[in-house]
């Protein structure tokens, strides 16, 4: 049986995914020690599903459609940057997320009902809304990551904005080079 690396995501609209990486730009000659983002991959992960049955996607599909029927689209903001688990021993750059947060906790507690429906737990960690800049390999160039980012401040505080409008069940293809997405299904939301 064909296994498909799965998720599911809000993806970002194109001119939010280049400020992004036009941000990504700025504090990569810090000679941080860092696997970036690539900036097609910036997305917002809502659930990892992990290796699944390719014959199983259609349920899954179908199973967020109905727990999502009626759900309205919203705003977010994107703004402030921040590391997991916290600046003293940073591995994961992020960029923060703003808005209507409570839609979005409850979309993603819709998403997580939905993939239950599909034989899917619910992720045991606490939903931590970030989008991830880079993940660090070691600890070199960390304390000049750490300046450039502060001395970006009030520039960073506020990123821009995206309306969630759908849903999106992602497939990953991890290589060498990196992970490439593709979108296997938009579940849209209600305008």
């Amino acid at each position: 049986m064909e296994q498909w690396r799965l998720f599911w995501a809000v993806n970002l609209p194109a001119p939010l995914k280049a400020k992004l990486a036009s941000l990504q730009e700025k504090i990569k000659p810090t000679g941080v020690d860092a696997k970036w983002v690539e900036k097609e991959n910036l997305h917002l992960t809502l659930q990892f599903l992990g290796n699944v049955d390719a014959a199983k996607v259609a349920m899954l599909i179908t199973n967020m459609q109905k727990t999502l029927a009626g759900f309205p689209a919203f705003p977010l903001r994107l703004g402030g940057l921040g590391f997991f688990p916290g600046a003293g021993k940073p591995r994961v750059f992020w960029a923060g997320i703003a808005g209507d947060l409570v839609s979005l906790r409850h979309l993603h507690e819709q998403v997580q009902k939905a993939n239950l429906l599909s034989g899917f737990p619910a992720e045991e960690r606490e939903f931590s809304p970030h989008l991830t800049l880079a993940r660090l390999r070691s600890n070199r160039g960390v304390s000049a990551l750490l300046k450039a980012v502060e001395e970006l401040g009030e520039s960073a505080a506020d990123l821009g904005e995206l309306s969630v409008t759908s849903v999106d069940l992602m497939k990953s293809e991890l290589s060498r080079r990196g992970p490439t997405y593709t979108v296997l299904a938009a579940v849209k939301l209600r305008p």
